[in-house]
């Protein structure tokens, strides 16, 4: 006869790697963001090199995609982790935030075909990816709404943000029809996206640099968020108008130069895991100094254009450093490792930061090879991302 000893407790239930994938929301979502973020550069680069032809219009699809799909699922699988803690709340159950990942995902699978073939297969592939983010902004709301902590001023931002995104939508999916492209890449890109990524950063960074380095003092502006949630408002509306956006990029440029110089930041002290983080701070006033370059040389009389420089200054700058960093950091704490960037993780970062400028001089210099630059640009993401599937997304799989 066996006797079991009551003491001992049973051995954990056996689960299959899917099942480990849709455990936790920044898991799946994680993963969905690094596929369709290949998958979706890699049509792109085809389109440029002549293989395939897209029927949809190029920067429509371009914008949306990395907006809405790739980029949303990256900062919905690291809010879904994070906005619990900021507002004291358990987190989202499995069954919450799982239709989420179906929707977006299979608009997103839609998506892709349908910019082959339809504009009405477009539209909707963008309205069910919709209904996934608007389930998505609920399961944020209701966390806002029913918490009890006094300090909701970062999760009101980032809702606020949220609203903006759902706007630059539908706005989206009107441009396939009528003239709101422009208003719609401002308020997806600027008053939802990076909003978002300017509201997670200020909070975490200074958070994680007081955390890590003995005697750092966190000293933010109290309403620089205000002042730049106002200008780009104001950004907005000049476009809508047609106004010269000179006045609003100077303004933005010196905020963000402003603060990350108030910040003192512990460059020379924090370790590896956290100064990516503050490399990645300073492709903001880099974007923002070549549109407001931009504007003066056209306010002078020189036929100046960056093309899409200063845009990309900021979406592969500043906001896939950050996703990296960040992402990194979260797949590693999470599994139970200690949150680190070796050698592997920094080469990885220098690729990101190579791949930018690369971008930035495809836009500044379109006679000196543009279509190469920007296939060589597309190819380098494919490469740091698939690197870093390799070393961090197969532990998404992992029990």
């Amino acid at each position: 006869m066996v006797f079991v000893n009551s003491l001992t407790p049973p051995p954990p239930p056996k689960t299959t790697p899917l099942q480990n994938l849709f455990a936790q929301p920044h898991r799946v979502f994680f993963f969905f963001g690094v596929l369709f973020g290949v998958v979706f550069i890699a049509v792109l680069a085809l389109h440029y090199l002549g293989i395939i032809s897209l029927h949809v219009g190029i920067h429509l699809y371009h914008a949306y995609a990395y907006m809405y799909i790739v980029f949303t699922q990256f900062f919905a699988g690291f809010l879904l982790t994070t906005f619990p803690r900021y507002l004291s709340m358990p987190s989202p159950v499995k069954e919450r935030y799982t239709p989420v990942v179906y929707l977006i995902n299979l608009g997103a699978i839609l998506f892709i075909i349908s910019s082959f073939l339809s504009d009405m297969l477009v539209v909707f592939s963008m309205v069910i990816i919709t209904f996934g983010y608007g389930k998505l902004f609920m399961i944020f709301y209701e966390m806002h709404q029913k918490s009890k902590v006094t300090n909701k001023q970062d999760t009101t931002w980032i809702l606020l943000a949220f609203a903006f995104g759902f706007i630059g939508q539908i706005l989206f999916t009107c441009s396939l029809f009528l003239p709101t492209y422009a208003l719609a890449l401002e308020l997806g890109f600027y008053l939802y996206l990076f909003f978002i990524v300017l509201v997670i950063s200020q909070k975490m960074i200074p958070f994680f640099s007081a955390n890590n380095v003995q005697n750092y003092k966190i000293n933010k502006s109290k309403y620089f968020l205000h002042v730049i949630f106002v200008l780009l408002v104001l950004k907005a509306l000049f476009v809508f108008l047609n106004i010269n956006l000179l006045f609003l990029h100077v303004g933005l440029f010196g905020v963000l130069l402003g603060e990350l110089i108030r910040w003192k930041l512990p460059y020379t002290k924090a370790p590896a895991i956290l100064w990516v983080l503050f490399l990645a701070l300073w492709w903001m006033p880099v974007g923002f100094g070549l549109f407001m370059i931009e504007d003066i040389l056209n306010l002078l009389g020189y036929d100046v254009y960056l093309e899409k420089a200063p845009l990309h200054a900021l979406a592969i700058g500043y906001f896939t450093t950050m996703l990296v960093g960040f992402g990194t950091r979260v797949i590693l704490g999470h599994s139970g490792r200690i949150p680190k960037a070796d050698r592997y993780a920094l080469i990885l970062i220098f690729l990101i930061q190579f791949m930018t400028v690369m971008r930035i001089f495809a836009g500044i210099f379109p006679q000196w090879g543009y279509l190469h630059a920007i296939v060589t640009a597309g190819f380098l993401w494919i490469l740091v991302f698939s690197l870093w599937s390799k070393r961090y997304l197969l532990i998404l799989f992992e029990k």
